[in-house]
């Protein structure tokens, strides 16, 4: 009888603890610099720089445009692979359609 309580008040406290290691790990971690501390301007300046890259990920996001990436290359036509113009669009293969029309004889039966 006695041990079966002592097994019972020893399975509460390995739940208890197995609780608050739970909480700790799920808890959200803040990293402190290692190299000293830091001035009040220094922190102002880290507080302003995060919020206004909040504000521009919110206003990108909010008028649906990407961030152009700077050094990208521009696209080209990938029937004469000039730029300015898509495949669609290509005089070339316009004129290489109406060549094709042309050559067709159309037969009466």
């Amino acid at each position: 009888m006695h041990e079966l309580a002592l097994i019972r008040a020893e399975n509460l406290s390995l739940r208890q603890a197995n609780e608050a290691l739970s909480k700790r790990r799920r808890a959200k971690k803040q990293r402190i610099q290692h190299t000293g501390a830091l001035s009040a301007q220094e922190l102002q300046d880290l507080e302003d720089q995060k919020a206004a890259n909040d504000q521009l990920l919110t206003e990108s996001k909010r008028s649906g445009y990407r961030i152009k990436k700077t050094g990208k290359q521009a696209r080209c036509c990938s029937i004469c692979g000039k730029s300015g113009h898509n495949a669609r669009t290509c005089q070339k293969a316009v004129e290489s359609a109406d060549q094709a029309a042309r050559d067709v004889i159309i037969v009466d039966m």
